[in-house]
């Protein structure tokens, strides 16, 4: 059990930077893009958006297509984007209660 809770707890890690969150949004609604067209969209610079490439690479998220000199990003399956459909619509449920939760503000004001 601890080697799988390990697993999913850098999944999770991987999906609540808010950059990270951001791009794999912006790919689920474009399909594929750039990290040019990523770092455009989003207002971050093409570095930042290529190190958070990376982690989503190694995390299975996202998978990259060559062609030419470019590579282009997509989301790497469809239960990543299921994952994130269900994510959402608890989300839109339960919304004044997580943001509510004290122990996650208290969670977020350690990380600043």
């Amino acid at each position: 059990m601890e080697p799988l809770l390990t697993e999913l707890e850098s999944l999770f890690s991987a999906l609540a930077d808010r950059t990270r969150l951001s791009i794999v949004l912006f790919l689920i609604d474009k399909k594929e893009a750039t990290v040019d067209e990523i770092s455009k969209s989003l207002g971050k610079s093409q570095s930042l958006i290529s190190h958070h490439m990376s982690c989503l690479r190694n995390c299975g998220i996202v998978k990259v297509r060559k062609e030419g000199k470019f590579s282009y990003y997509s989301i790497s399956s469809d239960e990543i984007v299921e994952l994130i459909k269900i994510s959402m619509n608890h989300v839109r449920k339960y919304s004044q209660s997580i943001l509510a939760c004290d122990i996650i503000a208290e969670e977020k004001m350690k990380v600043k």
